[in-house]
């Protein structure tokens, strides 16, 4: 056979040669040169990445008699004779095709013999993962204490198959995918030593479709050698590669973004009439939008993609349409699609319905869809705002036209005119006086609104009745005076000392407890009623809840109250309630809250048989339930 494939026939032969795994380069040089040889290794790691490669360079290298740099000579008796594929010295095995016991105790009885050329004899066991658990185990021991002149080299690509036992027994090495620039080196180097003409852009989409393995990005490579005549272009590497016309899958992604339920139908029928596969379809769109979301996302997509300057033009202006969500959301779907395609009887379909979904977000309902709805609603205000806006014509304004820039604040200016401005613009309108039948239908409204308001306004101390609405003027309609409806509690009472009662000591009030500055009055005797009391008390109650008096408000919640004179009484429901209302502490937060309402005093009293003031604690007792008629006082706020 006189031709060999492009990864055949340019298989290094050093380790210098040797691309994109420099960390286990190294390590396998500087066991050669210090002459710390293993007897066992694993290299473990993706196809195509120069497991087997490695392996039969470090096996030439070991076996050496003037390695240079850690690599072989190539021209020593030891070197020429394990070129040879038929030496003795270098066994390589499938372990995917002899993967039983019997394999492996042949390499267990042949070990013991000696090299023939060179100083070790190495075993390279390929797809190691493949061999049985009986083969495994009868290659335990003799993996583990072979013979001084044995080495063994285990390649695999699935290493979680391993077992431990053996796994222990290995000097461990992952090889890790090559990088697509890299690769795109390798090639070009490649075809210039061939004689091949091509363009940058075909290199790189050929490494690109290596997808890390450098022997698939050389497979590819040498097909397009036999594809091209000429110079290679990006175009030939697209056909070689089988996937879909890029314009296509361009003027696909283009309907979905406009959300043309048609025109997607109508590519995807286009794109099936030219006999591609719907799993290809899928695969090509879901690259493409990669794409354009490097070209969203990336500051230099060029070095990424490696596209030819008028395709990734093209892409930018595609990706111009949309945002990063909604590419987002398009390889969601298109990824989830790709998974159902396998077990799907119906690809097409499949593949419609997810194109379909992609371009009509309201035909989705996950929250991807509600907010790619948004996106598109935000995109539209975007446009909107950015249009000149011009106010119309209010209160002889002249409106100014202003160009937004920032689609999120609009700026508007307007020039007011000045006062003789609007004094000559506006008609003076002297107003009718009003008839008499208007005048007292707007005081019995006044009345009927003062009344309504002084049931929300008892609470705060506000009082106003309909005597005190000021008389209309000659229009029929009056004007309220500052603070009207407001009188304090100063202008209603004075403060004086009430007669034969006493004022007990109070301690000194905190600014913060009194609440207020307003000036304090004092009840007289007569002037305290019950329903005043009952009002003082549910604002006491509210304040010591704004407060977080919680401990004090929940003890006074279901006491009774009653007035007599300038002395506020509170009757504890029971023992524990009148004990703690007694503490020093808490009957002074008493006085404060309720002195501030214009009462000299609070006395605390039981409930249990404490004689109140004015009579018998019988007659003040029946006094106080037929007040209350049995029933608890419940403050609502």
């Amino acid at each position: 056979m006189s031709y060999l494939a492009l990864y055949r026939a340019f298989r290094p032969k050093t380790f210098d040669e040797i691309i994109g795994q420099e960390h286990i380069v190294r390590t396998l040089v500087n066991q050669i040169k210090s002459n710390k040889i293993g007897h066992a290794y694993l290299f473990c790691g993706a196809r195509g990445t120069g497991k087997t490669t490695a392996a039969k360079v470090f096996a030439r290298a070991i076996n050496c008699l003037s390695p240079v740099n850690g690599s072989p000579c190539g021209q020593c008796e030891a070197c020429k004779k394990l070129e040879n594929p038929a030496n003795l010295d270098i066994v390589e095995m499938d372990a995917a095709s002899n993967n039983k016991v019997e394999n492996v105790r042949d390499i267990r009885d042949k070990v013991q013999y000696p090299p023939v050329a060179g100083k070790y004899k190495v075993y390279i066991i390929d797809e190691v993962h493949m061999l049985t658990t009986e083969a495994f185990n009868a290659l335990l021991k003799t993996l583990e204490e072979p013979p001084a002149h044995a080495v063994f080299i285990l390649a695999t690509t699935e290493v979680h198959k391993l077992p431990a036992t053996i796994l222990s027994r290995c000097l461990r090495f992952d090889f890790k995918l090559i990088p697509t620039p890299t690769i795109a080196k390798l090639i070009a180097g490649i075809y210039d030593k061939i004689g091949k003409k091509y363009t940058p852009e075909a290199v790189n989409a050929i490494a690109r479709a290596g997808e890390g393995s450098v022997r698939d990005a050389l497979s590819v490579a040498d097909v397009c050698v036999s594809y091209s005549d000429g110079e290679l272009t990006y175009d030939d590497v697209i056909e070689v590669l089988g996937t879909s016309d890029r314009t296509h899958i361009e003027k696909l992604i283009s309907e979905i973004v406009g959300g043309n339920t048609g025109g997607i139908l109508s590519v995807v029928d286009e794109l099936c009439m030219h006999g591609k596969s719907v799993a290809v379809l899928n695969r090509d769109v879901c690259n493409a939008i990669r794409d354009l979301l490097v070209i969203k996302t990336c500051t230099d997509p060029q070095a990424i993609l490696g596209l030819p300057k008028d395709k990734l033009d093209e892409l930018k202006k595609l990706a111009d349409k949309t945002d990063v969500h909604a590419l987002l959301r398009y390889l969601e779907l298109f990824s989830a699609a790709e998974a159902d395609l396998k077990y799907s009887t119906h690809p097409r379909i499949v593949f419609e319905t997810a194109a379909v979904k992609a371009g009509m977000p309201q035909a989705d309902y996950n929250i991807d869809a509600l907010l790619a709805r948004m996106s598109a609603m935000e995109k539209q205000l975007q446009e909107l705002s950015a249009r000149p806006v011009v106010l119309p014509l209010t209160n002889n304004e002249r409106p100014v036209a202003v160009e937004v820039e920032k689609p999120t604040s609009v700026k508007t200016e307007t020039v007011k005119p000045t006062v003789a401005e609007r004094a000559a613009a506006e008609p003076v309108v002297k107003p009718e006086a009003a008839k008499p039948e208007e005048k007292t239908a707007v005081r019995q409204t006044v009345a009927k609104a003062v009344e309504s308001k002084n049931k929300t306004d008892e609470e705060n101390g506000f009082y106003m009745s309909a005597d005190d609405i000021p008389p209309a003027d000659d229009g029929g309609f009056f004007v309220a005076p500052e603070g009207f409806g407001e009188k304090t509690r100063a202008e209603k009472s004075t403060v004086q000392k009430p007669v034969g009662s006493t004022v007990s000591k109070q301690p000194t009030a905190k600014p913060a407890e009194l609440k207020s500055a307003a000036p304090a009055m004092v009840k007289t005797a007569g002037s305290a009623t019950d329903a005043d009391a009952e009002r003082v008390w549910g604002a006491t109650l509210r304040t010591m809840r704004k407060d977080k008096e919680i401990m004090l408000w929940a003890a006074c919640e279901d006491v009774g109250v009653y007035a007599d004179g300038g002395v506020f009484y509170i009757r504890a429901g029971g023992e524990n309630e009148f004990a703690f209302l007694s503490k020093p502490d808490n009957t002074a937060k008493l006085r404060n809250y309720i002195c501030a309402e214009g009462y000299s005093d609070v006395k605390i009293v039981s409930g249990e048989g404490e004689e109140m003031p004015g009579g018998s604690s019988d007659e003040e007792t029946d006094k106080v339930k037929n007040l209350f008629q049995g029933e608890k006082i419940t403050i609502k706020d």
